[in-house]
């Protein structure tokens, strides 16, 4: 057995299991799949009996497509360049995928750009990333039991039109067509079946174009009943091809991963990655010559979940006195460490020698062992004995997890799968890249339809959450347009109220809104339900608070008669930023209503709180619509800290820019 070339290009975590192939189908001399010397290939994954346009049958019949260049899957991209595809025939929902423009070698990300930073009113918040996951989840895991709601917000979210989403289960088995919905610029919904289903696999077409997003051919992956997290993930710069971080996303996304844990000799460039990344927690990598220790601490402090140790690639012994203080730094923190397992200085034999000098500290076995059965058993061995050692999974086949779980139980065994050594397709590689046998995607549908529900999910989610302290998705208001409807009616009643109880007195009155007094921003209001009203805003004259009063009534009688017709949310409407979608704009409406309903009241003295479920649904539109990053500070201010007992019209308040 040989370990890895420890050179910069070279994949670190890709010792040689047996018989392990290569991108190419032809196994390395020894049995090493080479990311680096196969770019390109015959590959891919297609539901049975379905070739994409443009693929060539393989023996057997079996569909393989032309897969983008390894170098350029899913590049950075500028707004408006992310990649989609050419359309497939209908029973076929993988096409060949139009790749991005690839990123120079070297250069720093442009974490800019990517449509996925703009989901739509509806779903969980999330703090801010610029590379959420194009598809996942509006509902959680408890109630996917018989429909649930998906969100897209990938490259056709913007300008497709008549999306459906395509979606067959448990390995392509009955593809349907669903229609998708609208619910801002950059987001559409779509309800879904799930009762007796372990994933969902999907595709998002345009039913009314040549547009297909297959995830650049690896498709969308969903698991119904859990959250999947992989332990194992590694990004070593911008770009595609193997270890790239738009390689990682591709991956992650064809394999329903919702979490990582990521690490890369280069610690710098994980944590750009992983701060403009929702669904990535960064580790330290650590080598017994560097970083220095109070490096290492100050990173643990910043939010780093652990360590990751890499004997083979690093060139030192596991057992080395030189690795205490970083293990001890570990131990303060309570963090776990991981570190690659496999011949040589990685052998188990020495990293249970770490595990036997720090019993605090959970060490995880990455790869379990990289190499043959023995060295598997021997880590098992040490799993039994040592309460603090953990095994990870990576290119181990479902026969081998499930005698692991069976040998050291299923509470100490979890999920990784060492993306994206493999390039994009690194969990739906064809030929397979697990000893030759199985695909990830594979296997992990073969291990959920073999073992006890909650076993699966201790394995695929809640090890490595408890673990690596990773949270569990927050899921917020599912909205739908009709939803929409009240909340307007709910924000109209509430500045009516308001208004009935303004005094002459209070109109010059300063406002959360530094350039309005009281005066003005009752004249906006009026503008704002005008527009809602889907009439032209007009100037109202300096006027008495009577007056004031009664055009107002005037303006939400028209904006609720305007919504209420039943062609409402159909086509597009003059919205608050131009022409939108109805339903968009809309969600527009409610949310200036409801953000002016908090200034007119901090202004008055009026302490009665916004209703909590237009606050809510107004502070999650805003932080979809209004993100953060994209501010130019006149329109609005950036956002500004807010007390931890504020309710959510406070928040709300505070997202927008007003001091509370």
């Amino acid at each position: 057995m040989t370990t890895p070339d420890p050179s910069p290009n070279h994949p670190p975590d890709r010792a040689p299991p047996p018989g392990h192939a290569s991108p190419t189908g032809h196994a390395s001399p020894t049995g090493h799949a080479s990311p680096d010397d196969a770019p390109g290939g015959t590959r891919g994954t297609a539901p049975p009996g379905a070739a994409a346009a443009g693929s060539t049958a393989g023996p057997g019949s079996t569909p393989h497509r032309t897969a983008a260049p390894d170098s350029t899957p899913h590049a950075i991209a500028a707004p408006g360049n992310a990649p989609s595809g050419t359309a497939a025939p209908d029973n076929a929902p993988h096409a060949t995928a139009a790749p991005g423009g690839s990123a120079r070698p070297g250069a720093a990300p442009r974490w800019a750009g990517d449509e996925s930073a703009a989901p739509g009113p509806s779903g969980p918040a999330q703090r801010p990333g610029r590379y959420d996951r194009p598809l996942q989840w509006l509902t959680p895991p408890a109630e996917r039991t018989r429909q649930a709601r998906v969100r897209y917000t990938g490259p056709l979210a913007r300008d497709g039109r008549d999306l459906v989403l395509h979606v067959g289960h448990d390995g392509w088995t009955a593809p349907r067509n669903i229609a998708m919905e609208r619910t801002s610029p950059h987001a559409w919904v779509a309800d879904v079946p799930t009762e007796g289903r372990l994933v969902l696999d999907c595709v998002v077409r345009s039913s009314s174009s040549a547009q297909c997003d297959n995830n650049v051919n690896a498709d969308y992956r969903l698991w119904v009943g859990l959250d999947p997290v992989d332990a194992h993930v590694h990004a070593r710069g911008p770009g595609g091809g193997p270890l790239g971080f738009d390689s990682l996303r591709t991956a992650a996304a064809s394999g329903g991963m919702t979490h990582a844990l990521v690490s890369w000799g280069d610690n710098d460039f994980v944590d750009v990655a992983a701060a403009a990344t929702p669904w990535l927690t960064r580790l330290v990598w650590v080598r017994p010559f560097g970083p220095d220790p109070s490096d290492v601490r100050r990173r643990l402090a910043d939010g780093a979940a652990g360590l990751k140790l890499h004997p083979a690639y690093d060139n030192f012994p596991a057992d080395t006195a030189a690795l205490d203080p970083y293990l001890t730094a570990a131990e303060e923190a309570g963090v776990p460490v991981t570190v690659h397992s496999g011949p040589g200085n990685a052998d188990p034999d020495l990293i249970a020698r770490l595990a036997e000098r720090f019993p605090a500290v959970p060490f995880v076995f990455y790869h379990t062992f990289l190499g043959f059965p023995e060295g598997r058993r021997r880590a098992s061995r040490h799993a039994r004995r040592l309460p603090n050692v953990h095994l990870e999974t990576s290119w181990c086949a479902s026969d081998e997890v499930e005698r692991l779980i069976d040998e050291v139980g299923p509470g100490r065994v979890l999920f990784g799968s060492d993306a994206a050594t493999d390039g994009h397709e690194h969990f739906v590689r064809k030929p397979p890249n697990i000893e030759m046998r199985e695909n990830y995607n594979g296997s992990l549908l073969r291990l959920a339809k073999r073992l006890p529900p909650a076993v699966t999910r201790a394995l695929l989610e809640d090890n490595a959450r408890a673990l690596f302290g990773v949270p569990r998705p927050a899921y917020g208001v599912q909205l739908r347009a009709s939803d929409l409807q009240r909340l307007l009616a709910t924000a109209l009643d509430t500045h009516r109220r308001l208004i009935a109880a303004v005094r002459a007195d209070q109109l010059t009155l300063a406002t959360p809104c530094a350039e309005w007094d009281v005066r003005a921003l009752l004249r906006h209001v009026i503008d704002v339900a005008r527009r809602a009203g889907l009439t032209p805003a007009s100037p109202t004259d300096r006027a008495t608070v009577d007056e004031l009063r009664r055009t107002f009534d005037a303006a939400a009688a028209r904006a609720r008669s305007a919504w209420a017709r039943p062609d409402a949310l159909t086509g597009n409407v003059e919205g608050p930023w131009g022409r939108l979608p109805a339903a968009v704009a809309l969600s527009g409406f409610v949310l200036e209503l409801a953000a002016h309903a908090w200034d007119l009241s901090a202004a008055v003295g009026d302490r009665t709180p916004l209703d909590p479920r237009l606050a809510t649904t107004a502070l999650e539109i805003a932080t979809r619509l209004v993100p953060a990053e994209w501010r130019d500070g006149r329109t609005f201010a950036a956002p500004r800290p807010v007390p931890p007992e504020s309710d959510d019209g406070m928040r709300l308040a505070a997202y927008l820019g007003r001091h509370v």
